[in-house]
């Protein structure tokens, strides 16, 4: 398939080595298939945000998640927005990871000139917007602490490191959740609001979760314990009918609200900058992107 007019954003925070390779890699399997194609390289936010008001058929954004969730968020002011793609280049890439694209630059490239095209869910959090997750409480607790020297060693381990740390400090709080009208009033050390499935690049171990299905999955881990995270890294956690004798209950939903009995800071897709309450509501096949072959999702 061949594109008429593309734009291709680079994250501004990319080390120019990165860049470098990032452009001799994909720019001769992406040349010979986009009849224009404009590159921009964003310095600030608000660059990211104004390149993506650009009349193009397909944004391709070369970055992290959190570059994909300004993207997306801003995508979402647009009447009649482009197709949107993912060269990922973070250090988890989960949003990516949930679309099934490649995590090889090249792979992913040749995805997008041999598109298979979805249209996903986006989950509306207050006046914002994400694609994968949505958390309150430990998975918080653990993004905000993250050394970035860990963080620029590690890679995508420093975030369980960060986890266990956090894991002895954390305490339970009340909440109030609402879903689908339905309430429930317990205690928990994280809420986690899923549209994808992918944390920390490991995929949580629920097949009925989709990014097309229309629901979102809610996940109350219940308290903080090393079997109870371990469970969830090593992807030992299956669903039970009686989840009340299990530390982690799902419940899927089409509207949730969240009401903890103090303030929280709010986890959108590795972002923190809202904070509780929240009222999260899924956009039914909302946004056009590409996924990579080995996507699963709604027939």
């Amino acid at each position: 398939m061949k594109f008429n007019r593309v734009l291709l954003v680079l994250n501004s925070e990319k080390p120019g080595d990165e860049k470098e390779k990032l452009v001799q890699q994909v720019m001769p399997i992406l040349s010979p298939n986009i009849k224009e194609l404009t590159i921009i390289q964003t310095e600030s936010v608000d660059e990211l945000k104004e390149a993506c008001h650009q009349s193009v058929e397909l944004i391709i954004v070369y970055g992290g998640d959190g570059t994909v969730h300004v993207v997306v968020n801003e995508l979402m002011k647009i009447e009649n927005r482009p197709k949107l793609a993912i060269l990922p280049g973070g250090t988890c890439n989960d949003i990516s990871r949930a679309l099934s694209i490649p995590q090889n630059l090249k792979k992913a490239a040749e995805s997008i000139v041999e598109p298979n095209i979805k249209t996903v869910d986006v989950a509306s959090i207050n006046d914002y917007f994400f694609l994968n997750f949505s958390g309150i409480g430990l998975i918080t607790e653990a993004s905000e602490n993250i050394d970035d020297q860990l963080k620029e060693t590690f890679g995508r381990i420093s975030y369980f490191i960060s986890a266990i740390q956090q894991l002895q400090q954390s305490e339970s709080f009340h909440f109030k959740l609402t879903t689908d009208g339905e309430v429930v009033e317990e205690e928990a050390v994280m809420i986690l609001v899923m549209n994808g499935y992918f944390i920390g690049t490991h995929q949580f171990p629920l097949p009925t979760i989709s990014i097309q299905d229309g629901l979102l999955d809610v996940m109350i881990i219940k308290e903080s314990n090393l079997q109870t995270i371990r469970d969830w890294f090593s992807l030992s956690y299956t669903h039970q009918e009686n989840e009340e004798e299990h530390q982690i209950k799902h419940i899927k939903a089409k509207e949730v609200i969240i009401e903890p009995e103090t303030i929280k800071d709010v986890d959108t897709d590795g972002e923190v900058y809202i904070k509780t309450p929240i009222k999260v509501k899924v956009l039914h096949e909302e946004i056009d992107m590409i996924v990579g072959e080995n996507f699963i999702g709604e027939e």
